[in-house]
């Protein structure tokens, strides 16, 4: 029999409306023949499975849905919420208790790759070289003369949870800081401020091929805007080059790295994670738990570098969650 797989998207967070297209592209390209797939849109207010044009509420005590006919359980779910409940371990919690299978890592992987002051020292731990940060709390002090003495500028304010570089900002001169943390804050409650690594920014795609982690072919960005933000990842402000001009050494170094990266931080289902190379050096960024997944995104365009169509794709993201 076919597996009924909830295809689970929006969530509570600005990157709603970019997960509504990942699902899209999911829904399209899913393959009908293994799996009856239904779009699953959750957000504050309502949680509904949307079938023939109709919304029907999904049952939380159990994640089901009632139409005309009958109840209807699922055997599996594809997440493709960016940002929370998604991608911090919420939902994965979730679906833990009701005994669901699902495309993406535990609660504990989850919680940890969304927070990015615990994601870079935790690979710091695992000996990788990330870039200098602070972190600051909402209303906690700070000292502007203390935190550019120390990182430099320019640098990056973030979100210490989020994505998409939502309320992310490049700090050019000191009397931008507090515009930049006053931005990040709006989003969370904690933000982390980063130094600026000149180099080149590539990223690097890892999903579960013949029962391993497999690193795909590595994508070169090069934004036209001061850094790859939002305009520049989903409205064409970049220029994304697959394979990346990097030699062959340091393809071969972030490869590895990514590999070792997805079982070290016990990662399922597919991420990206994104690098920064200064000369020898390769410079972790952000570990993606739960990647853009548009028919534009760059995971689809690395696996098709090797010939992996997008439905061979998500048929092995769904089986490496069973």
């Amino acid at each position: 029999m076919k597996k009924r797989i909830a295809v689970v998207c929006g969530g509570y967070s600005g990157e709603a409306a970019v997960s509504m297209r990942s699902a899209e592209m999911v829904m399209n390209n899913i393959d009908r023949e293994k799996y009856t797939p239904t779009k699953v849109v959750i957000g504050r207010k309502e949680w509904y499975a949307e079938v023939n044009g109709a919304k029907l509420p999904i049952n939380r005590n159990d994640f089901s849905f009632t139409d005309s006919q009958e109840n209807h359980h699922f055997d599996g779910a594809f997440i493709i919420v960016h940002g929370t409940p998604g991608e911090d371990g919420k939902l994965q919690g979730y679906f833990a208790m009701l005994g669901i299978p699902h495309t993406t890592g535990d609660v504990l992987n989850m919680a940890v790759t969304f927070n990015k002051k615990a994601t870079t020292r935790t690979l710091g731990v695992f000996g990788y070289q990330v870039a200098k940060s602070i972190v600051l709390k909402k209303h906690e002090p700070y000292s502007v003369s203390f935190i550019t003495q120390n990182l430099g500028l320019p640098c990056f304010v973030k979100p210490n949870c989020g994505g998409s570089s939502i309320g992310t900002s490049r700090v050019n001169k000191p009397e931008e800081l507090h515009l930049a943390l006053d931005k990040a804050f709006v989003e969370d409650s904690e933000v982390i401020i980063e130094e600026f690594i000149a180099g080149t920014e590539v990223t690097c795609g890892v999903i579960i091929y013949n029962g391993k982690p497999m690193a795909l072919p590595i994508t070169e960005i090069v934004s036209k805007k001061e850094f790859f933000d939002f305009e520049a990842k989903y409205q064409g402000a970049s220029e994304e080059i697959t394979p990346a001009r990097i030699s062959d050494h340091i393809r071969e170094k972030i490869q590895r790295s990514c590999e070792d990266i997805y079982k070290k931080m016990d990662c399922k289902g597919m991420i990206r994670i994104d690098f920064l190379i200064r000369g020898e050096e390769t410079f972790v960024v952000e570990i993606n738990t739960v990647p853009g997944f548009t028919e534009a995104s760059i995971i689809p365009q690395q696996a098709a570098v090797l010939g992996i169509s997008k439905t061979e794709l998500i048929t092995t993201v769904i089986e490496s969650c069973f």
